[in-house]
């Protein structure tokens, strides 16, 4: 806010008058009293002392001289200047060097997170559709995949997702599907640490040695990008624990329970078939996975869904959602999943 201006007359100053601060008043009241010798003075010395000084007569006891009068009417101004103004000014403090600044217009309040209008999904073709979906109801398996092609919108053949709320972030585990879908892997890279090499047909293998160590050390190679696994023969691993910082904690460090510390080279190199791999991600405790093309069979995709759900458990699943490609999500009906 801005900075109150008083006016304070001073008649024995030649100035007509002085703008000031109130909290300034009083002391330039006090000012005068020192400028006026000071003044007069000056004036005389100007002159060569030919001005004649300014006397104020002095009356007897009890009577009210000149000065005594020019006193009184600059205070008494003063004093009523600034009762007039401390009524009208708030009594916030203001730096007096500062400028007057205009008030800012109040800005309009912004509505809430919560009361804020969602803008995901909100073109015609997805409303229509998720409007054959009844609101609250728990579909089971069959009627929810029949459900599945009345509510897609894409043009292209999208695929079917299953999204899951479990009850642990440590769920994991893989399991045969019946019809597993076309899913791309990426071409499996060994690192083999072994006293000679050996000739293995149809696998991507880099024979390691000490000097390999030393490029893991420096990050020349580094796990998950330019290996994707690590076999060792049991003479070797002593010499590989200078990097189980590093292996370790991609989960790449050889262990005789994987059958990844052994002699037999070859047959740790055999890619086999774990199945459909699950996990829950990494800091939520929710599937996200696929069970086929739209495409396929009604039948197929009904057998992958409870292949599914009945390896990771009915028990350990709070909530199921079956959605085809940017298509609205139909609840399911876990309880209706049971072990034939």
């Amino acid at each position: 806010m801005g900075t109150t201006r008083i006016k304070v007359i001073d008649l024995s100053s030649t100035e007509k008058e002085i703008k000031t601060s109130r909290k300034h008043a009083e002391k330039l009241t006090g000012a005068a009293k020192l400028k006026e010798p000071a003044r007069n003075a000056s004036h005389s010395d100007a002159g060569g002392g030919k001005k004649p000084k300014k006397e104020v007569s002095k009356g007897p006891k009890g009577t009210k001289t000149a000065k005594d009068e020019e006193e009184k009417t600059i205070i008494t101004e003063s004093t009523e200047i600034a009762q007039t103004t401390e009524s009208k000014v708030p009594s916030q403090p203001s730096t007096p060097s500062e400028p007057s600044k205009p008030a800012l217009p109040s800005e309009p309040s912004q509505p809430s997170k919560s009361s804020k209008p969602s803008l995901h999904h909100k073109g015609h073709k997805y409303l229509a559709a998720k409007a054959k979906i009844e609101k609250g109801k728990q579909y089971e398996a069959k009627e929810a995949i029949a459900l599945l092609t009345q509510t897609s919108i894409t043009k292209f053949d999208p695929t079917v997702e299953l999204h899951l709320t479990v009850a642990d972030k440590n769920v994991k585990g893989a399991v045969s599907l019946p019809h597993p879908p076309n899913v791309k892997t990426k071409e499996k890279h060994f690192l083999v640490f072994a006293e000679k090499k050996q000739e293995v047909a149809g696998v991507k293998v880099i024979w390691g040695d000490e000097k390999t160590i030393t490029e893991i050390e420096s990050s020349q190679l580094k796990p998950g990008r330019d290996f994707d696994a690590v076999v060792s023969t049991p003479k070797f691993m002593p010499k590989i624990t200078k990097i189980a910082k590093i292996l370790g904690p991609a989960g790449l460090m050889p262990n005789p329970k994987n059958k990844t510390v052994t002699d037999d080279i070859s047959a740790a190199l055999k890619t086999k078939d774990k199945g459909f791999v699950f996990r829950t991600e990494a800091q939520a405790p929710v599937i996200h996975t696929k069970l086929g093309k739209l495409s396929a069979q009604s039948e197929e995709l009904e057998e992958n869904l409870k292949a599914l759900i009945l390896a990771i458990g009915p028990q350990k699943i709070k909530k199921a959602t079956l959605s085809s490609t940017m298509g609205p999500g139909i609840r399911l009906d876990i309880a209706s999943f049971s072990v034939k």
